[in-house]
């Protein structure tokens, strides 16, 4: 008999006869299967977060040149800005210009009108309805917006004075621009883009 069998058999010995049985097989163990965490992979030590950019600056030895490399890679490349006369009735933004900075200097140091200024500088227009939800103005300052309001308008700068205007007392039917507002959104887009939070024309793609 082999080794194996020699092993797996209980020998008996009765009234001077030996007999030979088969162990019982122990009863089955209920397969308890893990919590599914238990399955992750253990990489030796809970997650660590991502640093912040004052943790990052602290790591390099908060050197003169970490903290200016930290600033210029927080610079913003668009802000929001609230387009006048369009404000909901709690006084929220109703009409959105997410602006950015173009880098046409010459034509900036010609110049020119503050409502092409405004619509060079427009990433996107943004409107929101009374609920709060934001729609993206599909062209911009463009054909499809004239549609929307129902107003004619071959030129970008021409749509700004449209949109960026209000009724004629003494005429309802004719707008007239509103120039104060126009002025003030213009003012508001250099001041930012004088801020430093802009990114650089090749990043902009001008």
């Amino acid at each position: 008999m082999s080794a194996e069998a020699e092993r797996a058999t209980v020998r008996i010995v009765t009234g001077g006869q030996e007999v030979q049985r088969a162990p019982e097989r122990p009863a089955a163990v209920e397969r308890i299967e893990p919590a599914p965490q238990e399955f992750e992979s253990d990489l030796g030590g809970p997650v660590i977060p991502t640093p912040t950019t004052d943790e990052l600056v602290e790591a390099e030895g908060g050197s003169v040149a970490a903290r200016m490399r930290a600033r210029f890679e927080a610079i913003a490349s668009t802000a929001e800005f609230a387009v006048p006369g369009w404000e909901l009735e709690d006084g929220s933004p109703g009409l959105i210009i997410e602006g950015r900075a173009f880098g046409d200097r010459k034509a900036f140091n010609s110049g020119i009108s503050n409502e092409a200024f405004i619509a060079r500088s427009t990433h996107r227009l943004l409107f929101v309805d009374d609920d709060g939800n934001r729609s993206v103005v599909a062209g911009g300052w463009g054909p499809g917006l004239a549609d929307m309001i129902g107003v004619r308008s071959q030129k970008a700068a021409d749509l700004v004075a449209l949109v960026i205007s209000k009724p004629d007392p003494k005429d309802p039917s004719r707008r007239i621009p509103n120039v104060a507002g126009i002025g003030a959104l213009a003012t508001e887009l250099v001041s930012w883009a004088h801020s430093g939070k802009r990114q650089a024309e090749d990043d902009l793609g001008e």
